[in-house]
């Protein structure tokens, strides 16, 4: 289908939605273990009372009537924010990770856990919204004991943990020696990726998958960093342009099916580079579901990928896998947490929703079609008008979180609860909404072609999310 003929049949079901469909109202929420712990490769104590891969029933939750976000709505989302986030910050030096629905305090990591750099995010992105110093002494102290792990060649998350706080930190905070430090982390953490190259692949290994040499759609979100890195150190950073740039090329070819969903992991040979094929993951099966939180990544990651560098190729990656996202969670819905499975009981990713919304806004700023741009963006706006409202919005309850009714690690783990990437996303996503774009986030440039040696390594594997 053409992007045109798309964008016109999107744009007609975008008008405010009235769901009279009992299929598509969400009746019921799975009832979650009592224990939540920051592993997502852990096993659930307890699971949903109906199995979210056998029952009948809808994949979606949808509002009666859809509507885009309202000023007063991300007022409220960040006043709520701001409370939430002031009484994490006072009650421990470790970082958030995430609470059942019916939890009143957060579990807690160390600051290498992939998941560490949301909470200093939030933190960043609470003191550009407010201006107050408050705000930026708690996000200076949340951040400082991040610069350290850039240095961790044992993860490929260091998008997640470095480049989410660091890039806002840099932007935001009036300290020029603070910037230099903040911008030298992610330096060091773009080249501690480019370690875990591999020249035959032509990508960055996320891990060993069942004693396969793998990779994940969510290092869709980790690449981009090398690129941003390599852009700005000039000739010196071509090579780290050519892995980022390729390593989102091999995700485009190998992990995007042909109706534009995306499979979680896959492993290669790393001597030859040959494709080997899916691996078990997240999602309802792998090699024929789609995990809604990982379509989500790779939304996010490629659009973000042609923000920084107008490669056609990313583009239409972002238009494959954000059209095919639009297609089956209908406007101002939130999916279950596969978007193939069925049942009103299965459990909901709140946080896939705020991932994606903010994925469609950076695509929608750069879509080269206005048709298709309006869509995008109206699109993303019925989203988070959805989430900032009463039920996943959390403003009567006693969680620490912001977010409710985001997933873990669905069918293993299948906890609900609020966690610290959905609420990150969710602020991030209001603030591109409502407060004006950053102007520090390079400009296009041509690939270049690499200067770094391109010797593979063989680092630790790290946990998938």
């Amino acid at each position: 289908m053409r992007r045109t003929q798309f964008s016109s049949l999107l744009l007609a079901s975008l008008l405010p939605l009235t769901l009279a469909s009992a299929s598509w109202a969400e009746t019921a929420e799975p009832s979650a273990p009592s224990t939540v712990g920051p592993s997502p490769g852990t096993s659930a104590s307890t699971s949903p009372s109906t199995s979210p891969g056998t029952a009948t029933g809808t994949s979606v939750a949808c509002p009666v009537v859809a509507s885009q976000l309202t000023a007063s709505q991300a007022a409220v989302a960040f006043a709520l924010a701001g409370r939430k986030l002031a009484a994490a910050a006072q009650a421990s030096k470790r970082y958030p990770f995430g609470a059942l629905t019916d939890q009143t305090r957060y579990v807690r990591t160390g600051p290498t856990a992939w998941t560490s750099g949301f909470f200093p995010g939030e933190l960043w992105s609470m003191y550009r919204w407010t201006g107050s110093s408050q705000w930026l002494r708690r996000a200076r102290a949340a951040t400082a004991p991040l610069v350290r792990v850039a240095n961790d060649r044992g993860t490929h998350d260091l998008g997640f943990m470095i480049g989410v706080p660091m890039q806002l930190a840099t932007q935001l905070d009036p300290s020029q020696a603070r910037k230099r430090a903040y911008l030298n982390a992610e330096i060091t953490a773009a080249k501690s990726l480019a370690r875990r190259w591999n020249g035959q692949v032509q990508a960055i290994k996320s891990a060993d998958y069942n004693g396969r040499w793998g990779v994940i759609i969510d290092s869709a979100m980790n690449a981009p960093l090398m690129i941003k890195v390599g852009q700005l150190l000039g000739p010196e950073g071509n090579a780290l342009v050519y892995f980022g740039e390729q390593h989102m090329l091999t995700l485009a070819k190998h992990f995007i099916r042909d109706n534009g969903s995306t499979f979680h992991r896959m492993a290669f040979n790393p001597a030859t580079g040959a494709l080997i094929g899916p691996i078990a993951g997240q999602g309802l099966a792998s090699t024929s579901s789609t995990w809604a939180r990982g379509q989500a990544w790779a939304i996010n990651g490629f659009a973000r990928s042609y923000e920084l560098t107008g490669n056609p190729e990313f583009l239409k990656a972002a238009e494959t896998t954000a059209n095919y996202w639009m297609s089956r969670v209908p406007p101002g819905c939130v999916p279950a947490w596969d978007l193939d499975v069925s049942g009103n009981r299965a459990p909901r990713d709140s946080s896939a929703a705020a991932i994606a919304a903010s994925g469609l806004l950076t695509l929608a700023a750069r879509e080269p079609d206005a048709e298709s741009a309006r869509t995008y963006a109206d699109y993303a706006k019925l989203t988070l008008g959805t989430l900032a409202s009463s039920g996943w919005l959390n403003t009567s309850t006693k969680n620490p979180g912001i977010l409710l009714q985001q997933s873990l690690n669905v069918p293993a783990d299948p906890r609900v609860g609020s966690y610290v990437w959905g609420d990150y996303y969710l602020l991030a996503a209001i603030a591109q909404v409502f407060a004006p774009r950053s102007s520090t986030h390079p400009e296009p440039t041509n690939s270049p072609t690499p200067t770094m040696s391109t010797t593979p390594t063989t680092p630790l594997p790290t946990t998938s999310n």
